[in-house]
């Protein structure tokens, strides 16, 4: 195999999505199905229904009464939040792998990932839009393929460095350069293998190069790039590409964000990230 099959064949590293939350994302997906369909789903899985339900439960809610079950939790906390539960629990672990290809040490990916798909449910208000799971999940996963490609990267980082230094390449440019494949390529792979909907898939693909999106998801794409660039001005998990890393400007001319709404941004993000780590009792 070239080195290309070689990183491609290594995504059956990572642990099988859980079947429950594949069946969800496609309710999700369908513009037929309510929020109850996927309660209805997600019911069935005891793992995931105690995990949501003690979240539901604990300080930060501070609900008038005890909920026993994910149709209770709708009714209270809402479609969005609860997703937001259930998908945070479900790929914590993964993403809090250490990259040290990326200079990222263990739970520093997380952070960036968590704090990307805060800022799009965040931006979408800002914007009057309605905020839409698809768009939580892409932010969350748009950088997935950086837990299997971290590796590559570090045994290449100096040719990448070098790339980008000298050349003027983007991060992501030179990582294709030199390992044939970028992890926005690899993580729509990863996303592709777990059968997510088409518009995630395009979100983790085109999150650097919105650009290239075109069709029907080019207001996700566009979204999901913007809210990736707003946390790494935060400097949370930014890594080494992070550094390198500059926002298409006609998606910020698009958007006419001021620098002011880009800081009450922020503001929001702080404090949600706060309570999404007491959810998951994050050190």
């Amino acid at each position: 195999m070239n080195r290309i099959e070689v990183i491609v064949h290594s995504i059956d590293q990572l642990p099988p999505l859980p079947a429950i939350i594949h069946q969800a994302l496609q309710r999700i997906n369908d513009p037929k199905a309510s929020a109850q369909d996927v309660v209805e789903i997600i019911q069935y899985d005891q793992g995931i229904t105690s995990q949501v339900l003690k979240v539901c439960n604990s300080a930060y809610f501070n609900l008038r009464r005890q909920v026993h079950s994910l149709r209770e939790a709708l009714v209270l906390l809402g479609f969005n939040t609860l997703m937001q539960i259930m998908l945070n629990k479900s790929f914590h672990g993964v993403l809090s792998r250490s990259c040290q290809g990326y200079d990222l040490d263990t739970g520093a990916l997380w952070k960036h990932s968590v704090s990307c798909a805060i800022l799009t449910e965040i931006i979408a208000r800002r914007l009057q839009q309605e905020p839409d799971s698809r768009l939580f999940t892409a932010g969350l996963l748009h950088d997935m393929g950086k837990v299997v490609l971290s590796a590559n990267v570090r045994e290449t980082f100096a040719a990448i460095k070098n790339l980008v230094r000298e050349q003027g390449y983007s991060f992501v440019a030179a990582e294709r350069e030199v390992l044939g494949i970028d992890h926005a390529e690899l993580g729509a792979l990863i996303a592709e293998k777990w059968k997510f909907p088409p518009a995630i898939i395009a979100a983790v693909r085109y999150h650097h190069t919105p650009w290239l999106s075109g069709g029907d998801y080019s207001e996700l794409v566009g979204l999901t790039h913007l809210a990736n660039c707003m946390a790494l001005l935060t400097g949370i998990g930014g890594g080494s590409d992070g550094l390198y890393y500059a926002g298409d400007p006609e998606i910020m001319e698009q958007y006419r964000l001021r620098e002011k709404d880009v800081e009450k941004c922020l503001v929001q993000l702080n404090d949600r990230l706060q309570a999404v780590e007491a959810w998951l009792e994050v050190a």
